[in-house]
C-alpha cells in the first residue's frame, strides 16, 4: 500500500543524509584540530617549562662560577656573612627565586636529590619516582596532574656535578658528570586552558553554523532542482491511477529530469493509446461474445434449419460489419456439391451465381473441396481471377472487393461454408479469423444436429411403425382370421337352420368385435396421448380411463419427491404404462390394479402391480415375450432399468427405474 504521506519527505532524508554526512565530516575534523589543540598547547608550555629550567640552570652555574652571591640581606637561607654581606649558594638561590615566583602566581621551582642537606627539599611523589628514574635514565621527565582544582605541567631535569660545583659537594664524593638530584618546576595552566576552552567554543560554534548553513542551502536546492520536479511527476502518476490521462508534466531543469519528465510524458501518450486501443478490442471482444451467444442462443431454439441458419447468418454479418453473406450446405445426394440455403444482404445477380456453384468453382466450393478456411482480401487479384475470372464474376462487378469464406466443420467433417463480401479492402485480422472458425463450428454442429433429430425422428417413425404392425398382427389381425372363422360357422348353422347356434356364435362374434374395436381405440389413444400436461397428470388421466373401460379398480399413488423427466423420457415412460396396462387387460385377469410413479432422489421410479394370475417368467409363451421386450427396449433407450416380479397365483409387478434429467440414448 502507497502512503500519501511518509515520515519524512525525499527532501528532508537527502538533507538529513548530506547534512548527517557533513556532521560526522566535521566532528571529525573537530576532533583532529581539538587533538592539534592540546598537543601544540602542551608543546608551548612544555617549551616554556623547558626554557624556564635553562634560565634556572644558566643563573645557578652562574651563581656557582662565582662561588656563590653575596648580598646584604641574610634572607632565609645563606652560607655565612663578612662584614655585612652574606653568601647565598646556587641551591638557595634557586630555593628563593622559586618562592618569588610563586607568590607571584607564576610558576615555582624545586631542587631536590635523594641525599638531602636541607629537608625542605624533600621531593614530592613525582619528584621521587623521577629521581628514582634518573639513576638509568637520565632523560627529562614531564607530567601534568591536577592541584586543587587547577592543572598544572610539570617538568623535571637531572642536575649534573661540574667542575663548579664541587667546591660545595667536595666532601659528598660527587664527580663531574654525576647525577646529584634534580630540578623541577611547576607551571600553571590556567591561562592556556582559558585560552583552549575559548578556542574550542569557537570551533564548535563555527561547525554547527556551518553545518546549519549549508543543510539550509542544500535543503532549498533539494526542494528546488529535485523535490518540484518530483512533486510534478508523483501528481501525474496519481491522476493515471485515477484514470486521467491528460496530464502534462512541464519541467525545466535543464538536465536528467528534465528528460525523465519528456519520458514520462510520452509513457502516458502511450498508456493513452494502449488504453485506447484496448477498449475498442474490449468493446470489439465483447461484440463477438454477444454475437456467439445470440447465435447460440438461435441455433439452440427449435424450428427448420433454414430459418435457424438464415437467422444465423444476420447476426454474423451485423457482428463482422460485412454487406452481406450466404450459407452453402454440402448435398451428399448430388455428390458433395454445394446447396445455397440462406443469403442476406447480396444482390440476385450475386445470389444466382453462388446457387449455381459447382465443386470446381471458386470462392464456397473451393473451401469446401480443401476443407480449410479461405481469406480472399481483395477479389482483384490474381489467384481469386485464377479461379472466378473478373469478367465473368458478378461480386466483383457488383462492387465486392474481400470475401471471406470459412467451413460450417462438426466432427472433422465439413457440411458447408459460410461466406461474407465486403466492399471495401480491410486486412482479416487473427481475431475475426477465430471468431469466424468458431462461429462456422456452432453452424456445422447445428447442421449436423439437424441430421440427426431428422435421422432420429425417421428412425423413431419406423420404430413405431413397426410396432404397430406387430400389434396389428398380435392382436387385430388374429382377431380378424377368428372372425372369419366364426362368420362360416354362423353362415353354415343358418343354412342348416341351427337358430341355437347361430345365436352362440353371433354373441361370440360380437364380444370378440367389441374387444377388438377396444384394442383399436387403445391403440390409437396411445399414438396421440402426449404429456402435454406433465407426466403425473397425463398418466393419472389414463390410469383414471383404463379403469373405467375395463371395470377395473384402480390406484394412481405419487409420492412427495419431484418427479422430473425430458419431455423425450416423459413419452416413453407413459408407452412402458400403456404397455403394462394393457398386459394387465388381456393376460392377468386381475381385478384391481396400483400404479406409483415416485421421485426418489437422482431416479424416478414407475410401478405397476395387480393382483391377478401371474406367471412364471421363465416359462411365459413366446408370444408373449413381445410385450415385456418393448417395455424393456423402451426403459434402456432413456438410461433405466427394467424389472418384473410375479408369482402364480398372486400378481405381477412391473418395476421401472428412470435416472432424472438424461437425454435418451439414441444408439
Amino acid at each position: 500500500m502507497i502512503q500519501d504521506n511518509p515520515r519524512l519527505s525525499l527532501g528532508s532524508r537527502f538533507t538529513l543524509s548530506i547534512g548527517g554526512v557533513i556532521g560526522l565530516t566535521s566532528l571529525v575534523l573537530f576532533l583532529g584540530l581539538y587533538r592539534l589543540q592540546e598537543h601544540q598547547a602542551l608543546h608551548q608550555i612544555e617549551t616554556q617549562a623547558e626554557a624556564l629550567l635553562t634560565e634556572m640552570l644558566v643563573i645557578r652555574e652562574w651563581v656557582a662560577e662565582y662561588g656563590g652571591v653575596w648580598t646584604t640581606q641574610p634572607g632565609k637561607y645563606y652560607l655565612d656573612d663578612q662584614h655585612g654581606f652574606y653568601r647565598k649558594s646556587p641551591a638557595m638561590v634557586t630555593k628563593e627565586l622559586s618562592l618569588l615566583s610563586n607568590d607571584k602566581g607564576y610558576y615555582r621551582f624545586h631542587i631536590t636529590s635523594l641525599h638531602l642537606k636541607n629537608p625542605e627539599n624533600a621531593p614530592d611523589p613525582f619528584e621521587l619516582q623521577t629521581l628514582h628514574q634518573f639513576e638509568w635514565d637520565a632523560r627529562p621527565v614531564s607530567h601534568v596532574e591536577v592541584i586543587g582544582d587547577q592543572r598544572v605541567y610539570r617538568l623535571m631535569v637531572p642536575l649534573l656535578a661540574k667542575r663548579s660545583c664541587l667546591e660545595c659537594h667536595r666532601n659528598q664524593g660527587y664527580q663531574v658528570g654525576d647525577i646529584r638530584g634534580g630540578l623541577s618546576v611547576m607551571v600553571p595552566m590556567a591561562e592556556i586552558d582559558r585560552s583552549f576552552a575559548a578556542s574550542q567554543r569557537a570551533l564548535i560554534a563555527s561547525a554547527v553554523i556551518i553545518v546549519t548553513l549549508v543543510m539550509g542551502v542544500l535543503y532549498w536546492l533539494v526542494r528546488r532542482v529535485i523535490l518540484t520536479p518530483i512533486g510534478q511527476l508523483k501528481a501525474a502518476a496519481m491522476a493515471i491511477g485515477q484514470g486521467n490521462y491528460d496530464v502534462h508534466c512541464t519541467i525545466r531543469t535543464g538536465d536528467e529530469l528534465e528528460m525523465l519528465g519528456e519520458t514520462f510524458n510520452q509513457m502516458v501518450r502511450n498508456l493513452k493509446a494502449s488504453r485506447d486501443a484496448l477498449h475498442q478490442r474490449v468493446e470489439q471482444r465483447t461484440r463477438e461474445l454477444t454475437a456467439l451467444s445470440e447465435i447460440a442462443l438461435t441455433i439452440s431454439r427449435s424450428g427448420p434449419l433454414e430459418d435457424v441458419l438464415n437467422e444465423a447468418l444476420g447476426r454474423v454479418i451485423q457482428a463482422t460489419a460485412m454487406d452481406g453473406g450466404a450459407i452453402h450446405l454440402i448435398r451428399p445426394d448430388r455428390e458433395g456439391e454445394p446447396h445455397l440455403v440462406t443469403s442476406q444482404g447480396l444482390p440476385a445477380s450475386v445470389v444466382s451465381c453462388m446457387a449455381s456453384l459447382k465443386a470446381d468453382q471458386g470462392g464456397a466450393a473451393w473451401v469446401i473441396q480443401r476443407e480449410v478456411p479461405f481469406f480472399q482480401p481483395d477479389l482483384t487479384d490474381a489467384s481469386w481471377e485464377a479461379r472466378c475470372p473478373k469478367d465473368v464474376c458478378p461480386a466483383v462487378t457488383e462492387g465486392y472487393k474481400a470475401l471471406v469464406s470459412v467451413p460450417l466443420r462438426s466432427r472433422n467433417r465439413t457440411l458447408g461454408t459460410l461466406t461474407l463480401l465486403r466492399r471495401e479492402t480491410r486486412a482479416v485480422s487473427s481475431e475475426l479469423v477465430q471468431l469466424l472458425t468458431c462461429i462456422g463450428n456452432q453452424l456445422g454442429v447445428a447442421v449436423e444436429n439437424a441430421h440427426f433429430q431428422e435421422q432420429a425422428e425417421q428412425i423413431a417413425i419406423l420404430n413405431e411403425r413397426g410396432r404397430i404392425a406387430r400389434e396389428l398382427h398380435d392382436s387385430l389381425a388374429q382377431t380378424l382370421s377368428w372372425l372369419n372363422l366364426k362368420t362360416e360357422t354362423l353362415v353354415e348353422s343358418l343354412k342348416m337352420g341351427d337358430a341355437e347356434t347361430a345365436q352362440s356364435e353371433a354373441r361370440a362374434i360380437h364380444r370378440v368385435v367389441r374387444h377388438a374395436c377396444y384394442d383399436v381405440r387403445e391403440s390409437i389413444d396411445g399414438l396421440r396421448i402426449q404429456p402435454a400436461g406433465g407426466l403425473v397428470p397425463t398418466a393419472a388421466a389414463y390410469v383414471s380411463e383404463f379403469g373405467r373401460r375395463n371395470g377395473l379398480l384402480t390406484d394412481f399413488v405419487v409420492s412427495d419427491g419431484e418427479c422430473r423427466l425430458t419431455p423425450v423420457a416423459e413419452a416413453e415412460v407413459l408407452r412402458i404404462l400403456q404397455e403394462a396396462l394393457t398386459n394387465v387387460r388381456r393376460h392377468a385377469r386381475a381385478g384391481r390394479v396400483e400404479v406409483r410413479l415416485q421421485g426418489k432422489g437422482q431416479t424416478v421410479e414407475l410401478e405397476v402391480a395387480d393382483d391377478g394370475q401371474g406367471f412364471v417368467p421363465d416359462t411365459l409363451p413366446q408370444e408373449h415375450h413381445y410385450g415385456l421386450r418393448i417395455m424393456r427396449e423402451r426403459a434402456e433407450r432413456i438410461g433405466g432399468t427394467f424389472h418384473i416380479q410375479s408369482t402364480p397365483g398372486v400378481g405381477t409387478r412391473v418395476i421401472v427405474r428412470l435416472p432424472t434429467g438424461l437425454v435418451p440414448n439414441n444408439d
